[in-house]
């Protein structure tokens, strides 16, 4: 995999699928904390402080990223 900053997103090419995948605003901070050391309850709660929303918001938001970026085989 590799990825590049444009502009204000990022831009991530599956080099095994050639999938590519974009990601900007909440996408890409969710992006930047999987880091594999951050469970997915610490990833909410980096959500829910660096945007002010609420946790339910921040679990639906980080469980539609996470689902959209395994689909395209960017995690497992």
């Amino acid at each position: 995999m590799i990825e590049t900053d444009v502009d204000d997103e990022t831009i991530i090419v599956a080099l095994e699928t050639g999938h590519l995948y974009s990601v900007k605003g909440s996408g890409l901070a969710i992006w930047r904390l999987i880091d594999g050391s951050r469970s997915e309850e610490q990833i909410v709660a980096e959500i829910c402080d660096q945007y002010g929303i609420d946790q339910q918001t921040a679990v639906a938001d980080v469980e539609e990223f996470l689902a959209d970026v395994k689909s395209v085989g960017l995690i497992d």
